[in-house]
């Protein structure tokens, strides 16, 4: 009686095998005639004659097209096999390919064998949807997928900022120049951090912007832009001499140094119409801010000259 119990698990079980292995095959062949069919259309002499962006934009309506051919080839060659349900293993193989590709971000994170790494995900994702389509039980191992995949792209999206914050570590980290960074007012955060390389012309330098927590999806306009606030901090030259001569960070001497006003132990202002900037001295290295009030207030201005000092990479990736 033990016997017949696990008989028919042990019959069944290379057939879901196979099936599974059935699936893979088609998705194989649906990723490589997929990238044919791309080839040939992108290469086409009508596609690289279009006009402005004609290419381009048929590009990305073959783009969406292509996911419905799929499921359509896929869909016909599993019936063809005799892979039940047909329709749904193709529904699942397709959707969970684009949705794995997509959440993983093989481009960034497989940089050299992205074209490898991509149509086996979609191989994987066939036998999974095959898996998942299979009448056995339990049913908690695919709730355990399902939960897996959803967490997939939260933690991919995770993933890649805490990889682009620590390669911005490093590169701070690396850089020749004094990290100057003022106490953050409310309502503004950091954007736009980076270093410039120390060249013939000019010396390395260290920049960032504040912006306004009302512009994170981006300034529509010049106004709004006029409310971002410019910092940028690199060594001190010879030319700036305040309050007599304040002309910092420049490339060509001499310049033209006007002078400016103290306003605090080692920090300075100078002003032009609406045009304001701040210069704080820290050190061997000199932190201009740069703003135009209004709209930016002056006080705000002041608060983020006397409040610089020398910070860690981190704290200028939010870390």
């Amino acid at each position: 009686m033990g016997s017949a119990l696990v008989e028919p698990v042990a019959v069944e079980r290379p057939r879901y095998v196979a099936r599974a292995a059935r699936a893979a095959g088609i998705g194989c062949a649906s990723v490589a005639a997929s990238a044919l069919a791309t080839w040939l259309l992108l290469d086409s002499s009508a596609c690289r004659n279009a006009p402005d962006f004609g290419c381009l934009g048929f590009a990305v309506l073959w783009s969406y097209v292509l996911v419905f051919l799929n499921f359509l080839f896929t869909w016909i060659a599993l019936r063809i096999l005799r892979v039940r349900p047909a329709w749904l293993t193709a529904l699942l193989g397709v959707g969970i390919g684009w949705y794995v590709a997509r959440s993983a971000r093989v481009g960034e994170w497989f940089p050299g064998v992205a074209q490898y790494v991509q149509p086996a995900l979609y191989v994987g994702a066939f036998a999974l949807a095959a898996w998942f389509t299979q009448s056995r039980r339990p049913l908690w191992p695919r709730a355990a997928v399902v939960l897996a995949l959803v967490l997939l792209m939260p933690l991919g999206s995770f993933a890649t900022t805490q990889r682009a914050q620590r390669a911005q570590d490093s590169e701070l980290a690396a850089a020749r120049v004094s990290l100057l960074g003022p106490n953050l007012p409310a309502g503004y955060y950091l954007n736009g951090v980076g270093t410039s390389g120390s060249t013939a012309g000019a010396q390395a330098t260290f920049h960032y912007r504040l912006t306004p927590d009302s512009l994170r999806r981006g300034a529509n306009n010049m106004e709004e832009l006029y409310q971002e606030i410019q910092v940028t901090v690199g060594p001190v030259q010879p030319g700036f001499t305040p309050p007599s001569h304040c002309a910092a960070l420049t490339s060509v001497y001499p310049v033209p140094s006007p002078a400016c006003t103290p306003v605090a132990p080692g920090v300075w202002r100078w002003s032009r119409y609406q045009y304001v900037e701040y210069f704080t001295r820290v050190g061997d290295a000199v932190a201009v801010i740069e703003a135009r009030t209004p709209p930016v207030s002056d006080a705000v201005l002041r608060e983020l000259a006397v409040t610089m000092r020398v910070r860690t990479p981190p704290y200028f990736s939010g870390g």
